[in-house]
């Protein structure tokens, strides 16, 4: 390996971060089940990974991460009202890290240009530090705690409301 192999490897490598709806309903429920994401998405009240159901609805936006035509996962938006949607992240580990960050923020900007949404919101357990991490690198704010409201391996935790307006 050369000097010029060393610093090619050492430059940051720019990312071309798209977001796009998806309804492939094997891809969704692969991303879904991954052993390193099922864990943080589901409560003790959801099936376990294998026999979990993928539900396509107009009310439910699958949103996939591409890094040029590499898939990183996908965001789960869902609308409360017109304008307030919630999120939540199932990135896989190829997209931890920066990449999430840069991903976060693609998802707020798709939302904003293509729905009426004007707030996001999601929740983190409490625990959960790279969550609730990724959450506020991407501009999102703490506005209020559902307390003991997530049952998860039988003890009840809190959830740490973030949010984010477009305006903001």
């Amino acid at each position: 390996m050369t000097l010029a192999d060393l610093a090619a490897d050492a430059a940051p490598r720019t990312r071309s971060i798209r977001i796009a709806p998806i309804a492939d309903e094997a891809l969704i429920g692969a991303t879904l089940r991954h052993p390193r994401i099922f864990p943080h998405i589901r409560d003790d009240g959801c099936p376990t990974a294998a026999s979990l159901q993928i539900v396509l609805s107009e009310a439910l936006r699958y949103l996939g991460v591409y890094d040029g035509d590499k898939y990183l996962g996908l965001f789960l938006a869902h609308p409360h009202n017109l304008v307030l949607f919630e999120v939540h992240t199932c990135l896989l580990p190829a997209a931890w890290g920066p990449a999430a960050v840069d991903a976060a923020k693609a998802c707020a900007s798709w939302l904003y240009e293509h729905t009426p949404c004007r707030r996001i919101v999601t929740c983190v357990p409490e625990g959960n530090v790279l969550a609730l991490r990724l959450a506020r690198q991407a501009g999102m704010t703490e506005y209020g705690r559902n307390p003991r409201s997530l049952l998860r391996d039988g003890l009840l935790l809190d959830q740490i409301l973030l949010g984010m307006n477009k305006d903001a």
